[in-house]
């Protein structure tokens, strides 16, 4: 579309020429507007579509100088009457003629460099010669080295001839144009028959000036604008330079989208596809609506992301392969870990199970050595009340057989409070004693108890204490009358009187405590238990 309007404004412009040949003003400042205008449309796309800074700066300046040119062509030929004032801006056509060529060069050097990139010192001495020979024109009127004007007459631009130094500038120019085209195409890197196009206009230009410079009469009649001419040969050079790569430009996208590796399209606001690359997969609008919140699984190693971009949306796929291997190892060795640790825990429990049995048999063992004695007074005695007829004794041995049963009990519970740590609790003790009372209160027995309420003693004391006042019961229990105990205290220990009066003499067990005596069948046995000790 664009192409074509540019095309109907030049054939617009070109059938103008022809009107204006016959002196009208309006159609010829027409004609001047629009190449103008699409020198200057021109110049401003080259600053958005070039990429290089360097570059862009130059091809800038080309443009300038294009529209600087068809600027003085304007002036000379609508502006200025006099024939005397018409050669000064005649002579300046070769300011931009001169520095167009330079400027080419300058952007063939420019290529492929980076952003920061300055030309250096030996490039730019170019504009030395170039100068110099742009002052060689405008001083033509001192000298004839250019052109070369008939004597006795005007100095006009409709009879002149060219001097050996105008051959010199249009070779400069010329040389300059060939060095840029070769240092493009030489940077260039793909390189195709598209390259060649630019030596086309590049040729056609010089020609052109070839043809013009013979006066070549059927040249001058339909192509007799040099300016308007050489400017558009001059932005078809460069625009084909654009479009068949030797100047890399910001345009192309489409194809490098369409081209690239990355399975990746966008859309507008309603997600209708515009542009796609070949490896982009085939979406629905749901799987694409649902992308914008998170990504989207279509398979088993592909991964759909969104993101919200001007106008529209980019959707692209991530292969997950890689990441769905890993977290299938993950899985395969969590499952492994998993028939791993449970098994590791059923061995637990069984090896738990196997300690906790035997430490009950441990337990148990300790406790059965410890009443051992005890135990079989226990048959014993319930022997003897299987065998016995009187009602009366039978009681007494049941009564008797309770008193050591109660001792069998608290003395297992005294061994498990030891294991769990070194002290007891006294109130702990004290029940010991509570219980074996109330028992011995069934054979009739007077029994009285004075311990402290709240305190600790070493729980091995605390074991000795009660063993050492069960054998003296059961030695006693026969004739047993009565049962005191009595605590005194000191800093460190307890010391535990255990006073019984009975008929049968306990002599005998003098040894078992640590201090004893006997008066009158009061029998008394004292026992030192150590105060404190560490608790579980």
């Amino acid at each position: 579309m664009l192409t074509a309007l540019v095309i109907l404004l030049v054939a617009i412009a070109f059938a103008a020429r022809f009107i204006s040949g016959g002196n009208i003003v309006l159609p010829g400042l027409i004609r001047s507007i629009i190449y103008i205008d699409l020198t200057i449309i021109w110049g401003l796309s080259l600053r958005n579509r070039i990429i290089q800074v360097q570059t862009r700066r130059y091809l800038t300046v080309i443009s300038a100088l294009a529209i600087i040119w068809m600027l003085l062509r304007t002036m000379k030929f609508f502006f200025i009457p006099e024939q005397s004032m018409m050669r000064p801006v005649w002579y300046l056509y070769y300011l931009p003629m001169l520095f167009i060529p330079l400027m080419a060069v300058f952007v063939a050097a420019s290529l492929g460099k980076p952003e920061n990139y300055r030309l250096p010192k030996g490039a730019l001495a170019l504009y030395i010669p170039t100068a110099l020979m742009l002052l060689l024109v405008l001083t033509n009127d001192f000298h004839q080295l250019v052109f070369v004007f008939p004597s006795g007459k005007p100095w006009t631009d409709l009879d002149y001839s060219y001097g050996f130094g105008f051959y010199f500038v249009a070779g400069w120019e010329v040389a300059l144009t060939l060095a840029a085209f070769a240092v493009m195409v030489r940077r260039c890197r793909v390189r195709s028959l598209k390259t060649a196009a630019p030596l086309i206009f590049m040729g056609l230009s010089i020609i052109y000036a070839a043809l013009y410079t013979a006066g070549t009469g059927w040249l001058l009649t339909v192509f007799g604008d040099l300016t308007v001419v050489q400017c558009c040969l001059i932005g078809l050079s460069f625009e084909s330079c654009i479009r068949c790569g030797l100047i890399q430009s910001n345009t192309g996208y489409d194809d490098l989208f369409e081209a690239c590796t990355l399975g990746a399209q966008i859309t507008d606001n309603n997600y209708c596809v515009k542009y796609a690359s070949l490896l982009a997969p085939k979406l629905t609008r749901k799987i694409m609506r649902e992308a914008e919140k998170a990504p989207v699984r279509i398979d088993k190693n592909t991964l759909v992301k969104s993101n919200a971009i001007p106008g529209g949306h980019v959707l692209w796929k991530e292969d997950i392969t890689e990441l769905t291997a890993v977290i299938e190892d993950l899985e395969a060795a969590g499952c492994e870990l998993e028939e791993k640790n449970f098994v590791a825990q059923e061995n637990y429990n069984t090896k738990r199970r196997i300690s906790k049995l035997r430490e009950k048999n441990r337990l148990l063992d300790l406790m059965q050595q410890k009443t051992e004695d005890q135990i079989d007074i226990l048959y014993k005695l319930l022997a003897r009340y299987e065998s016995e007829t009187d009602e009366s004794r039978r009681r007494k041995l049941l009564a008797m057989t309770a008193v050591v049963g109660s001792y069998i009990k608290r003395c297992g519970n005294l061994v498990f409070i030891s294991e769990r740590g070194e002290s007891a609790d006294i109130e702990e003790l004290s029940r010991c004693f509570e219980e074996s009372f109330s028992n011995l209160e069934l054979l009739g027995v007077a029994c009285a108890c004075d311990l402290p309420e709240k305190g600790t003693v070493c729980a091995k004391d605390a074991i000795r204490a009660y063993h050492i006042f069960e054998t003296v019961i059961e030695a006693s229990m026969e004739s047993l009358n009565s049962v005191w105990l009595k605590a005194v205290e000191d800093e460190a220990y307890i010391a535990l009187r255990i006073e019984v009066f009975c008929e049968a003499g306990l002599s005998h067990l003098s040894g078992i405590a640590d201090s004893y005596c006997e008066e009158n069948g009061d029998f008394c046995f004292t026992v030192r238990m150590k105060k404190g000790g560490e608790q579980s």
